[in-house]
């Protein structure tokens, strides 16, 4: 769009520039410019040309102004008792935009989300829950993916992850880049079709290239361009089995079934173990290298009383994904060992492979659908949770599963929560 929008002559500078900043500084700031502030903003342009220089050149300078203005370097979001905790109150139709837009667009709100805002109707009954139904639609909801699914997930660290060149040959560019894709797409259909967030943890079918369905041992699938692929092997399908969360929970030589089992624990749960002791070794004890299979080289090292209590949490679970090599390919030999994935979790829980596994994570909906509010909620708000807090994630996680756990109700429940629609002062309580 034009920025000076406005005819100009010679003797209605200062209208234009009043018209043409007013509307430029709003877009810049997120809400209505106030009149003090164009009136600042004009002088800029006055001054300008009685030093000799062009109206535009003026209208540059004001527009400078606003570009290092911390209204627009910032998300300004105002307290009239910042320092007061008990000083709770909703924030105003344009910090409601803003943060819908930030959450679902990574982006300033459209003229759409600003018109609402102006006419004060977001909260009219039924305007938001449209709104993010709009927006979700929107392409550029993809943000959503790539932002919120990249840092749960922790997918944004394959970009630089270097599995050993000499054990994973197959593993290049294009691969690297076929598994993340992988997951977005997967992810991103969960929301498109407003799919049960369990299908995260499992699902029949899953998006692949040829480069990818090659690594998978799929057959049927040519080219470059990715497909929707339905899965007829049960050990395959949801985020577990997909070759970019097994690379980037693994080591560059070979599988980590600690780093796997503690991925699901902080990841899916959001139950993380303990911290390991200080000065414990890495599958060493008295210096000298451990022997066996991985699962025996595992047995050994948590046989030090102070590994056993984390690893007793981590371990079966790692161990159930054991059949992935260090970048997601099926395998059932590890060297000239059998695979053994199975295992036995705290709570008694049973399984022999991938398939079984997940059968039983699946069990745990609840507590896999309180995670996922609590991920979502922390990157809505762009903060940590506090204890305030667990009264909205309560009732997000009890909407979830009252709806069959649909992806637009999580959304939804977190846009109409306490924590997403009021601010508070920061001082002590």
């Amino acid at each position: 769009k034009r920025i000076i929008f406005a005819e100009l002559n010679k003797n209605n500078h200062k209208e234009c520039a009043e018209r043409v900043l007013k509307v430029f500084a709003s877009r810049a700031y997120r809400r209505r410019a106030t009149p003090d502030e164009v009136a600042r903003l004009v002088k800029f342009v006055e001054q300008a040309e009685k030093n000799g220089d062009s109206f535009e050149r003026g209208i540059q300078v004001a527009m400078e102004a606003v570009l290092i203005s911390p209204h627009f370097l910032f998300r300004v979001e105002s307290d009239k008792e910042p320092n007061n905790p008990k000083a709770i109150h909703p924030i105003d139709p344009f910090e409601l935009a803003v943060r819908l837009s930030y959450f679902l667009w990574s982006s300033m709100p459209d003229d759409e989300l600003f018109r609402l805002a102006a006419q004060d109707k977001l909260r009219e009954p039924g305007v938001l829950e449209s709104e993010v139904r709009r927006m979700l639609k929107d392409p550029k909801a993809h943000a959503l993916v790539e932002n919120f699914a990249g840092q749960w997930l922790e997918i944004r660290r394959l970009k630089t992850m270097t599995p050993d060149p000499k054990l994973f040959p197959k593993f290049n560019e294009e691969l690297r880049q076929a598994m993340l894709k992988e997951t977005e797409l997967f992810f991103a259909s969960v929301m498109d079709e407003d799919r049960s967030v369990l299908d995260l943890l499992d699902a029949d079918y899953t998006f692949l290239n040829e480069p990818l369905a090659r690594h998978y041992g799929i057959l049927g699938v040519t080219g470059p361009e990715f497909r929707r692929v339905k899965l007829e092997d049960p050990d395959r399908g949801g985020l577990l089995t997909q070759a970019s969360v097994l690379t980037v929970t693994s080591n560059p030589t070979r599988t980590s079934p600690v780093k796997r089992g503690k991925w699901i624990l902080e990841e899916l749960f959001n139950s993380p173990p303990p911290p390991p002791p200080p000065d414990v070794p890495e599958l060493k004890e008295g210096g000298k290298a451990l022997t066996g299979t991985l699962r025996q080289q595992m047995e050994q090292h948590r046989a030090n009383p102070s590994c056993a209590a984390c690893h007793a949490r981590m371990d079966s679970l790692g161990f159930g994904l054991e059949n992935f090599d260090a970048i997601g390919a099926w395998r059932d030999r590890d060297g000239a060992h059998a695979i053994d994935a199975s295992g036995t979790l705290p709570d008694g829980s049973a399984f022999k492979r991938p398939s079984e596994l997940k059968q039983i994570l699946k069990r745990k909906k609840d507590d896999f659908a309180r995670c996922l509010t609590e991920k979502m909620l922390t990157y809505a708000l762009g903060r940590g949770l506090e204890y305030y807090d667990k009264c909205a994630v309560d009732d997000v996680a009890a909407a979830l599963a009252k709806n069959d756990y649909k992806f637009s109700t999580l959304i939804l429940e977190i846009v109409g929560s306490d924590p997403f629609q009021l601010r508070r002062g920061k001082g002590p309580e």
